[in-house]
Formats: structure tokens, C-alpha cells, sequence
């Protein structure tokens, strides 16, 4: 890959996780407000039991909605301390790994990503690769679920 294309690629990818993290943000939000909306229509009824169970099973879904949401909101933060202009020298949040496997983004776990036509995944440096990798130059491998990834170029 070229230097000159780097810059613009790391910026693609950027971009491509913050549509992922506002797309999960937006679902998280609509499932939350309707939520919200059943547990205000729930009507207190003659079968008390099964109204109890449902407002449990409504409340235990919004805690859930809620937890995922302070996930995003999280993960929002990490990505603002991202820099696509920087360059890496070492597997790091920010940086572009090539490996003879796979092409990675190492910034959140926002999964596959198609940009120009070429398949990226965008990682976490938390998850179980991203650690696997971390630290490590290009020319370095990383065994991970029993394949050797060697990291071809760092950007």
C-alpha cells in the first residue's frame, strides 16, 4: 500500500466507525424510547402477576439498553482520542495493520468494514487480537485462534 494512500484510507476508516457507532447509538436510543413508551402504556390489571412479570421483564430490557448504551458512549470517547493523520510505528489505537490475513484498523470494534472494495476490520486493541498484536512492528507475528499473523506494514 502506498504512503500516499494511507492518509486518506485511515480517514475512510475513521469515518466508517463513527456512521457505526451513531447508526448503534440511533438503535439504542429508538429501543430505549419505546421502552419507555410500553412501560407508560402498561395499565395495571386484574391478573397482577403476570403484570408484575411483564413490568420486570421491561425493566430488566431497559437496563440492558442501558448498559449498551453507555458502551457506545464509551467507545465514542475512545475514538475522539484517535488521530487518523498520526503515523504508527507499533500496533497501537490508530493504527492501520496489514498482515497476511487480514487488514485492520485498530480503534473500536465496529467489525467488517468495505472501503474502495477492500474488506478492513475495525478492532478494539482490547479484544483478544488486538492484544495478541499490540506493541508489535511490522515484520513481528502474532498467533491468534492458531494462525500466525504477520504484520506486513504499519501505518
Amino acid at each position: 500500500m502506498n504512503k500516499g494512500d494511507i492518509f486518506p484510507l485511515k480517514q475512510k476508516l475513521y469515518a466508517a466507525c463513527e456512521a457505526s457507532l451513531e447508526r448503534r447509538l440511533s438503535d439504542v436510543q429508538t429501543a430505549l424510547a419505546e421502552a419507555q413508551e410500553a412501560a407508560n402504556q402498561e395499565t395495571k390489571s386484574s391478573a397482577g402477576d403476570k403484570h408484575e412479570t411483564g413490568r420486570a421483564m421491561m425493566q430488566l430490557e431497559t437496563e440492558k439498553l442501558s448498559h449498551q448504551l453507555k458502551e457506545i458512549l464509551n467507545e465514542q470517547q475512545t475514538l475522539k482520542m484517535i488521530r487518523p493523520e498520526h503515523t504508527n510505528q507499533v500496533v497501537d489505537k490508530g493504527a492501520l495493520v496489514i498482515t497476511n490475513h487480514l487488514n485492520l484498523y485498530i480503534a473500536i470494534s465496529a467489525g467488517r468494514l468495505l472501503i474502495d472494495g477492500k474488506e478492513f476490520y475495525a478492532i478494539s486493541i482490547n479484544t483478544p487480537l488486538g492484544l495478541a498484536l499490540k506493541e508489535k512492528k511490522a515484520g513481528d507475528s502474532a498467533t491468534f485462534q492458531n494462525k500466525t499473523h504477520k504484520i506486513l506494514q504499519i501505518s
